[in-house]
Parts: structure tokens; sequence; C-alpha cells
């Protein structure tokens, strides 16, 4: 049996109706954690879990500062700094192909 972090669809429905119950509710997110008996941190972990997934499944746009796909990483400032060579990445697409990425 798989024991991956798999969650089960009706816990997402779950957090997902209590979210939106505490943006209704016109209590603190203090007030409504300690009214149901949840834990701040479990509900800002599930709200910023229901918000990423919600704005990627929209197409969020990066230009207006919301989440995007791609994430940009400094790989070649990162490995400078640690003594580290240039990134390099080789995919071998078959045929004798190979698409090679340099970065740094």
């Amino acid at each position: 049996m798989d024991q991956g972090k798999e969650v089960r669809p009706c816990r997402v429905d779950h957090w997902r109706a209590t979210v939106e119950e505490q943006a209704n509710s016109g209590l603190s997110v203090r007030e409504f954690c300690a009214s149901r008996g949840f834990a701040l941190s479990q509900f800002y972990y599930w709200r910023r879990c229901l918000t990423a997934t919600e704005q990627l499944r929209h197409g969020a746009d990066p230009e207006a500062g919301t989440l995007s796909a791609f994430v940009e990483v400094d790989w070649g400032r990162w490995a400078r700094a640690r003594g580290m060579p240039p990134l390099e990445i080789r995919l071998d697409l078959g045929g004798g192909c190979t698409l090679t990425l340099r970065r740094g």
C-alpha cells in the first residue's frame, strides 16, 4: 500500500468550506479558530494550500503579482557562493538527440 502524502478529496472539501466560512463569519482568524478548536497554524496551512491551488487552476498572472506556475531559481549565484560548478542538465531525447541546458 502506498504511504505517500495523498490528500483525500473530502478533506480538501472540508477545509475549502471552513476557509470560506471564516471569510464570511466576520470573525478574525484567531477568533474563528478558537471557536472551532482549530490550531492557527493548521488553518493558515490549509488556506495557503487552497489559495495556491486555486491560483494555479485559474492561470494566475505573474505580472499582477499573483502566483506563477514557474519559479525562477538563481542557481548560478547560489552555486557560486558555495563553490559549486554551474548547473548543467542533459536530456537524452532518443535517436541520438540530446538537449543540454546550462545555467551559471
